[in-house]
């Protein structure tokens, strides 16, 4: 046979198998607007199993779950801490990775990755203009900072030292106020930290109770946060039997000063995972002792509630559309559950989610 025809030959049958072997392999399911009528839950995933995933629940109650790792065929890491929507984008924060996954909102196609840097321990992502973003990290600096994401190349563009591991962040005007929380313990200096968005510095700082983690803003422009307290050691870290209280604490937006503070009267209850609602004029949040319950708070009221709302406890909360919602970690091994309660406390329904459901996204 020619020896140009059994080239051509071969050349031919390699063109017919890697046609083929591209026919075979599986390409992302991906369907415009898939994620446009609903709400995420981050699930955290165990410690250390890099299995942290997101799920999506449609507006008719419909769970699909993994909706980040199914369409683009990888998993998100260890510790999804949470997830916000910046500029149609899906920011995915993994915590225990040290990175945020970027994807688009209505397929959850990624879009690129941000890790390394100043990347430590990131919690919370937060966009303060049209082109950045600021993440609480509680490692980065060796002691917690804010870093700075430019949102038109996904890339850190910037650090601003805080020194006392930010958690929650908000923005009001062109301040953002973060809650320094972090590793909170009775010796440690517990802070809101008041940031400048047009010079990117911390201007002010804020005393409040121990370990301030969850920060909301009302309708009036002002920041509630709230401080869990904190359990006490000696300074060779033995258990001491005593807490600090927690506190609820008004912050005026403009001046930045505490306007009102509410002190819890247990002191080992430690309410956490302050959310507030669409009006912005009422707040939820879990107390209690080991078995925690949901309580709400007018932002009028004169003194904190007695009674709870929801007698339920709650590893996550979030309140959106009307109702309220909380995730259930169950054993923190096997897939959690998310449940929806209407405003005056009466379950609607529950849904079963990734393991250990730690957060809330609603686009």
């Amino acid at each position: 046979m020619n020896t140009n025809l059994k080239i051509i030959g071969m050349f031919t049958l390699a063109i017919s198998i890697l046609v083929s072997c591209k026919k075979d392999m599986p390409s992302p399911s991906i369907t415009e607007g898939n994620y446009e009528n609903g709400y995420f839950v981050s699930n955290e995933g165990g410690f250390g199993s890099g299995n942290g995933s997101i799920s999506f629940i449609s507006n008719d109650n419909t769970v699909e779950n993994d909706v980040f790792a199914s369409v683009n065929y990888f998993l998100l890491g260890d510790v999804v801490q949470s997830m916000n929507v910046i500029n149609d984008k899906a920011y995915i924060v993994v915590n225990g990775s040290a990175k945020i996954e970027v994807s688009s909102i209505d397929s959850m196609t990624h879009v690129s990755s941000i890790e390394g840097g100043y990347f430590q321990s990131p919690r919370y992502i937060l966009q303060v203009d049209e082109n950045k973003a600021y993440v609480s990290d509680w490692g980065a600096g060796f002691g917690g900072a804010i870093v700075v994401i430019d949102l038109d190349s996904n890339i850190q563009s910037g650090f601003i030292f805080n020194g006392s591991s930010p958690d929650g962040l908000v923005k009001t005007g062109d301040k953002v106020f973060t809650a320094d929380g972090g590793y909170g313990w009775s010796g440690s200096s517990p802070r809101v930290s008041v940031i400048n968005t047009i010079t990117d510095e911390i201007e002010s700082t804020i005393d409040v109770g121990h370990v301030p983690r969850s920060i909301q803003v009302d309708a009036n422009g002002d920041v509630w946060v709230l401080c869990e307290g904190a359990t006490n050691y000696d300074p060779t870290w033995s258990y001491i039997e005593s807490h600090t209280a927690g506190q609820l604490i008004r912050i005026n937006g403009v001046t930045a000063q505490i306007t009102e503070t509410f002190i819890f009267a247990d002191s080992t209850q430690h309410p956490s995972n302050l959310v507030i609602d669409d009006a912005g004029t009422t707040l939820y949040f879990n107390n209690g002792g080991w078995t925690k319950a949901v309580y709400a708070f007018d932002i009028s009221d004169t003194e904190l509630p007695s009674t709870s709302l929801i007698n339920k406890s709650f590893y996550g909360l979030g309140c959106n559309g009307g109702y309220i919602y909380g995730t259930d970690a169950v054993d923190y091994m096997q897939s959690g559950w998310s449940f929806r309660y209407t405003t005056s406390g009466t379950v609607v329904d529950s849904v079963q989610v990734g393991i250990i459901p730690g957060g809330y996204c609603f686009n």
